[in-house]
């Protein structure tokens, strides 16, 4: 079983390198650095999204904040209203506190603000708030809903690699392994290998093997490019490789539901919009999207952004291996029932 596995692996990657898709791959690699490094702005700027309770008399920050500043700011007079704008966990509490005007400036932040973010705020306040005061700096007492993770915020251009990583590395391989088993069915490959002493379980884990070296090619690649040789190789190559896995998996599974690639591509690339939704918890840390963490691609795009910029969270990396295992462990099964079903009881 051993080298039949490793036949039909090194027999996939000579497909793969044949078939140009290691060309593709090492070209988009090249292509997203190129747009980390050069085009995306390490600092895109930054906007405040202000919940205000103005408690003092002349009420003159809300009325400056609701009539001239930038960004969106909800305006709220009681404490209640207060705490639920604070409740989806994408605003900055700003509560002004003071008799006729401001003498202090109680600031409540979600915890996964930056601290440029935090600056901008304060500075913006002490402007205007010196200004009421002849001169006279307000206090800033702040609150944090959650704890801060720890760490410095990486700049945007960087931060979109676990990003990059995921979508290339990973989930690219879904595209190439039903491009690979529809390749295979049209040029009677598969027929063939039914006679030969291989089984589907080989199949399968070689197909697996060769689209997850191709990954660590790409994830490699992508990584020098951007962050650079000194990063931590050992948190990142593992929970790429077990991504590839599963993505393989799922394609294969997806694959054999349709008869020829044309079928396969529509369904292939709404499955990859699914899977890519934790991208916007990723970018809006305040938004819980409960659902999204049963998706395998939630604990790895975290995992990958603990490995790249880490907070002093290595149980991300752990517990992101774990859900990727036991992913693998429901869907190998189901792609070897789907695969002798499709393929050998149909005679596809």
């Amino acid at each position: 079983m051993r080298r039949r596995f490793w036949a039909l692996a090194v027999r996939d990657l000579k497909l793969v390198v044949r078939n140009h898709h290691l060309t593709i791959v090492v070209a988009v690699a090249v292509l997203y650095s190129l747009l980390v490094r050069f085009l995306i702005p390490a600092d895109p700027g930054v906007t405040l999204n202000l919940v205000v309770w103005d408690q003092t008399g002349a009420r003159a920050l809300a009325h400056w904040y609701g009539e001239a500043a930038p960004g969106p700011v909800l305006l709220v007079d009681t404490e209640t209203a207060y705490a639920e704008a604070l409740e989806p966990g994408n605003r900055i509490g700003v509560k002004v506190i003071g008799g006729h005007l401001p003498e202090a400036v109680e600031l409540t932040f979600q915890g996964h603000e930056s601290s440029r973010v935090r600056r901008v705020l304060e500075a913006t306040l002490n402007a205007q708030v010196a200004a009421m005061l002849r001169g006279e700096y307000p206090r800033f007492p702040v609150t944090s809903l959650r704890p801060p993770g720890g760490g410095e915020q990486p700049p945007f251009n960087l931060s979109l690699v676990p990003v990059l990583v995921l979508f290339e590395a990973a989930m690219l391989g879904m595209l190439l392994a039903g491009v690979l088993l529809f390749a295979e069915k049209d040029e009677q490959t598969l027929r063939a290998y039914r006679v030969t002493p291989g089984g589907t379980v080989e199949y399968l884990l070689a197909r697996c093997a060769a689209m997850g070296m191709l990954a660590l090619v790409s994830a490699g690649l992508l990584t020098v490019l951007t962050i650079g040789p000194a990063t931590n190789w050992a948190g990142i190559l593992p929970v790429v490789f077990l991504g590839s896995l599963v993505f393989t998996l799922v394609a294969m599974v997806l694959a054999n539901l349709f008869k020829n690639l044309g079928q396969f591509y529509l369904p292939s690339f709404l499955l990859m919009l699914a899977l890519m939704l934790p991208v916007i918890t990723y970018f809006q840390p305040g938004v819980s999207l409960p659902l999204l963490h049963l998706l395998p691609t939630h604990p790895l795009i975290y995992a990958l952004r603990e490995a790249y910029f880490p907070t002093g969270s290595p149980q991300v990396l752990s517990r992101a291996a774990l859900q990727l295992l036991a992913t693998f462990a429901v869907a190998f099964p189901l792609a070897v029932w789907t695969f002798r079903r499709q393929l050998v009881v149909k005679d596809v």
